[in-house]
């Protein structure tokens, strides 16, 4: 599939940025696989309009500062939903792209993938610094409340607030010191009046002898006023199923991706068990949505760094009945 460069799509999005209604995908002149694709497919068309406008409202209550970092963002975004739609064709290539352009709007526009949504005004907010000769690469998306208004607000733009608070500059000793970068992407999972459910997924690369991938998630019980904790979900009793719920899912997962090698002797098995409840036993590791909370364990959580990351999906006709009463669940 063909994309823009780097030097068109920029271009291409300044002059969107002062043509107010004319951001919309014009059709007559297509010429990329993708714009084809969008245009001959009602919904793809309609989700990239939307998108548009979105984009355009953001950019139009952001400052200048902010809005050099959104346009930097959306060339970026172009290129992931090229990359996540390409190796699709026809109608499954106009869904891939219609879902890509809403999960965008939503995210530029501050809402939630699934829930009733938060009254409070979420944005999004953009940390973008170009790398280079001692200088780490920031790449951050994350959306914030820009006048938090209550505890709960504060206590999500905190939670937020620490996703950047570990960034590194190189030492000009070290001999990676041109390759080092760090992001983090957010999404608003889930949002009510009770609750709200945001995961990011982050990337690091600090001179060690890999980068790694990390995920993050924020979960506000709004009638608190603070981020929950796996206590208030879960008593013991409850825990110890889930535990073993996830352990079997883990386990299964192994076997699917390494055959006989996935097998574990008792001792292993016993080492396995405790890290699945030691990653959790936290709610950081917990995103809450519709029909279900997933529970995603980074690389080295339950397994080594060449097996990736693992998640668990845990269906609220399961965890409910666990669930402690005043928990906020969906």
């Amino acid at each position: 599939m063909s994309r823009c460069s780097i030097f068109a799509c920029l271009v291409a999005l300044s002059f969107c940025i002062t043509a107010g209604p004319a951001l919309a995908l014009d059709c007559a002149k297509a010429a990329s696989a993708t714009e084809k694709a969008i245009c001959a497919n009602p919904a793809a068309l309609a989700a990239d309009a939307d998108m548009t406008k979105a984009y355009g409202a953001l950019h139009a209550a952001l400052d200048a500062k902010q809005r050099t970092a959104l346009l930097k963002s959306q060339v970026e975004w172009i290129t992931n939903r090229d990359g996540a739609c390409f190796n699709k064709e026809g109608a499954a290539l106009a869904s891939c792209l219609a879902g890509e352009s809403n999960e965008r709007r939503l995210f530029l526009s501050g809402g939630a993938l699934v829930g009733p949504g938060y009254p409070g005004k979420l944005v999004p907010a953009f940390r973008i610094e170009a790398g280079g000769v001692g200088r780490t690469d920031v790449d951050i998306e994350v959306l914030r409340f820009p006048a938090p208004a209550n505890a709960s607000e504060r206590a999500f733009n905190a939670a937020v607030d620490k996703l950047s608070s570990d960034i590194f500059q190189p030492e000009n000793s070290d001999a990676k010191r041109d390759d080092y970068a760090y992001s983090w992407n957010m999404r608003l999972a889930y949002a009510s009046p009770r609750l709200i459910s945001a995961h990011a997924d982050g990337y690091a690369s600090l001179g060690g002898a890999h980068p790694n991938t990390y995920s993050k998630d924020i979960n506000i019980d709004v009638g608190a006023g603070r981020e929950a904790t796996f206590d208030s979900l879960l008593d013991k009793t409850g825990a110890e199923k889930i535990f073993t719920l996830c352990m079997d899912q883990v386990v299964a997962d192994r076997k699917s991706n390494e055959g006989a090698d996935g097998d574990l002797d008792a001792e292993g098995l016993k080492s396995l068990r405790k890290d699945v409840a030691a990653a959790t036993g936290v709610l950081s590791t917990w995103s809450f949505g519709a029909d279900a909370a997933d529970v995603s364990y980074d690389p080295y959580a339950v397994g080594s760094y060449v097996e990736g990351s693992f998640t668990c999906k845990i269906p609220y006709a399961t965890l409910r009945p666990l669930a402690k009463p005043d928990f906020p669940l969906p």
